[in-house]
C-alpha cells in the first residue's frame, strides 16, 4: 500500500517549473508518481515509505526552491 501525500507549494508557475519540480521528486528512488497542479499550488506524491521518506520529499521540494506545506486533508482525486 502506497501512501499519497499532497503538499501546498506556492510559486510554481507554468509548465517549465512544474516539470523541474516533478524531475526533482521522481529522482528519489522511493517516489513512484508526482503530479504538479500549478493552478491550485498542489503537488501530489505517491511514494513508498513513512516519515523519513516524507521528510526527504519535503527537503527535495525546498531544495528545488519552493516552500512546501503538507496540505491537510487534500485529496488529489477530489475536484
Amino acid at each position: 500500500m502506497m501512501p499519497d501525500v499532497t503538499f501546498l507549494v506556492s510559486d510554481v508557475t507554468g509548465a517549465e517549473e512544474s516539470e523541474k519540480l516533478e524531475r526533482a521528486l521522481t529522482r528519489l528512488e522511493f517516489v513512484d508518481l508526482v503530479n504538479v497542479d500549478s493552478e491550485r499550488d498542489l503537488v501530489a506524491v505517491s511514494y513508498e515509505g513513512g516519515e523519513d521518506e516524507l521528510g526527504k520529499i519535503e527537503d527535495a521540494i525546498e531544495e528545488a526552491g519552493y516552500n512546501a506545506e503538507p496540505s491537510p486533508g487534500a485529496d488529489p482525486a477530489v475536484d
